[in-house]
């Protein structure tokens, strides 16, 4: 789920379509969902569809569990300018995942495509369309 950014961004919206394969699962599971971030610490992770769910970060407020929040403050570091190759923030992806790939968009420098492989060898992809940012 993390966002490369190149830029310093201020706000950022994009719709998402989220697709997670198993060995456990005969079919691969997909969500869409639409993901918010202002500057400097807001996240909303927002699933429509199978279901409504909402993660949101508000400064120090949040309403998900320990492990989510990590991954969307990994996140939130990313959009906000923060290095990627940042040790602290390698650490903590290395503890959920044993690899993963971002594609760009090279056009308006936000990730295009997230694969992340855990360390069970589950994958998740995700991919953002109609992405805006200021």
């Amino acid at each position: 789920m993390l966002l490369l950014i190149l830029a310093v961004i201020l706000s950022l919206e994009a719709d998402f379509v989220q697709t997670k394969s198993s060995a456990l699962m005969s079919e691969p599971q997909v969500a869409t969902g639409h993901m918010s971030y202002r500057a400097p610490d807001y996240m909303l992770w927002a699933y429509e569809t199978p279901e409504a769910m909402r993660w949101e970060i508000d400064g120090q407020k949040s309403n998900v569990n320990p492990q989510v929040q990590k991954l969307l403050r990994m996140i939130m570091r990313s959009i906000a300018g923060e290095a990627t190759d940042d040790p602290a923030l390698q650490k903590e992806s290395k503890k959920l995942f044993s690899d993963i790939r971002i594609t760009m968009d090279e056009r308006n420098e936000v990730a295009r495509r997230v694969e992340m492989t855990e360390k069970n060898g589950d994958m998740t992809i995700i991919e953002f369309t109609n992405v805006h940012k200021q």
